[in-house]
């Protein structure tokens, strides 16, 4: 790992050197609570194929996988890439309903089009702010027609840098609406304690 270059958020060993050194708040030990209820819920969708972006330790993989989605975890740390791996072992679906990639998710264009879900929660708070709009870009080029954004948006009143980096709901909207309808927007009643009143669950269908 090279120590004497300037690591950002966008490079992969800037995230290795968290997992190694354990400096993960992000992560929650487990899925997050919203999205467990929106999968038991009469407003979930039908399992298909679903990109987790930025999976971290493949809590959310695991969650998904477990109620019936091919799961692709997407991370560009190697450590995270391991962890989520050794769920998919512990489930027997590494290679047949579980998979991954260890790649920087903004350069996935072989998989344009692929899935019917990509999976939001905490990577879009990692990202500069100046990659927003491609990362909706980037989104819908990975969505079949009529594929749906699955995200558990972070709204944090963070006027200084990150990650994670500050955002309201207002820039959220503006940011994707020209490239997503709302199928549901809602404050999680369910969040964890630190996250309360800060987290939005939004399904949104990529537009024609």
């Amino acid at each position: 790992m090279d120590t004497t270059r300037i690591l950002t958020p966008d490079n992969s060993d800037f995230w290795e050197n968290l997992y190694r050194s354990g400096q993960t708040p992000w992560d929650l030990g487990r899925a997050a609570p919203p999205l467990e209820t929106f999968l038991s819920s009469p407003y979930t969708v039908a399992p298909g194929k679903v990109a987790v972006l930025g999976c971290g330790k493949g809590h959310e993989c695991a969650l998904f996988a477990d109620h019936g989605f091919e799961v692709t975890g997407v991370d560009f740390a190697p450590s995270a890439i391991q962890a989520t791996l050794e769920k998919f072992h512990e489930r027997g679906i590494s290679g047949s309903k579980g998979y991954l990639l260890e790649r920087d998710f903004f350069q996935m264009h072989e998989y344009d089009h692929y899935y019917d879900y990509v999976l939001e929660h905490c990577c879009f708070a990692a990202i500069h702010p100046s990659r927003r709009r491609t990362y909706f870009y980037t989104v819908k080029d990975l969505l079949k027609p009529g594929g749906k954004l699955i995200a558990l948006w972070w709204l944090l009143d963070k006027p200084w840098g990150g990650p994670p980096f500050g955002l309201d709901k207002n820039e959220l909207y503006s940011l994707f609406d020209n490239m997503f309808s709302i199928d549901i927007s809602f404050t999680p009643t369910n969040s964890v304690r630190e996250r309360a009143g800060a987290e939005l669950l939004t399904v949104l269908t990529v537009r024609d």
